[in-house]
């Protein structure tokens, strides 16, 4: 079954992204692990250190862990 005008220019757009990660140009978050930040509150300035440790930087696009 063929695909819609609007279906084709979406797909065309995913991929498009994909093919931006692909090439290593990831759009990266980083979120904070609730351990690390426990850690960085109760044992202030040391507890920075169990932060940095616990983090997990992820692409938002294609999920890949980075």
């Amino acid at each position: 079954q063929p695909m819609s005008p609007d279906e084709w220019a979406g797909q065309q757009y995913r991929n498009q992204l994909f093919a931006r990660c692909a090439r290593g140009d990831h759009e990266v978050t980083t979120s904070f692990g609730l351990c690390g930040i426990i850690c960085a509150i109760l044992l202030f300035p040391i507890g920075l250190i169990f932060l940095c440790i616990d983090t997990e930087k992820k692409c938002v696009r294609c999920g890949v862990r980075l």
